[in-house]
């Protein structure tokens, strides 16, 4: 069994590493505080903030997306996995199926860029939650941007 040669020093380094771990505590505990109370304020963000996806209308008040499908085909995760158009065509082709699943979505912006009509958006909203995975899939009428005037 080993012997101990030095209780004394053993003692007076612990009791030193113990000091020095209280020191680093209450230097910590006294810092000001940086959580936020999130629920009842909420935090400023950047403007170029990537959020929730927003289908834009044009100045006549219809949808601006004609269901080309190119930010389909630029989305990497597939977080677009429904676009529909109606049975028009070329420009006067407009979506009526549209679906956007934020639990797939990188909040990239390829959609975004690829879309040659400049028909969606992300917005700055960074609340996205839901209990279950149908709460985080969008379909078009939660995706669009409200008109201007006040209707929805």
């Amino acid at each position: 069994m080993a012997r101990r040669t030095n209780l004394l020093a053993d003692t007076a380094l612990g009791a030193w590493s113990i000091v020095k771990g209280l020191t680093v505590t209450f230097q910590t505990a006294l810092r000001p505080r940086v959580t936020r109370n999130y629920p009842a304020r909420k935090t400023a963000i950047s403007e170029r903030w990537r959020g929730r996806l927003v289908h834009l209308r044009g100045d006549d008040g219809r949808l601006r997306c004609t269901a080309c499908l190119a930010c389909q085909k630029a989305c990497p995760t597939n977080a677009l996995p429904t676009i529909v158009g109606d049975d028009k065509k070329g420009r006067e082709k407009r979506a009526q199926t549209y679906l956007w699943d934020a639990s797939r979505c990188l909040f990239c912006g390829l959609c975004v860029e690829a879309c040659p009509f400049d028909a969606i958006r992300l917005s700055q909203e960074y609340s996205i939650i839901g209990e279950a995975r149908p709460a985080v899939v969008f379909e078009l009428d939660r995706l669009l941007e409200p008109e201007k005037g006040g209707g929805a």
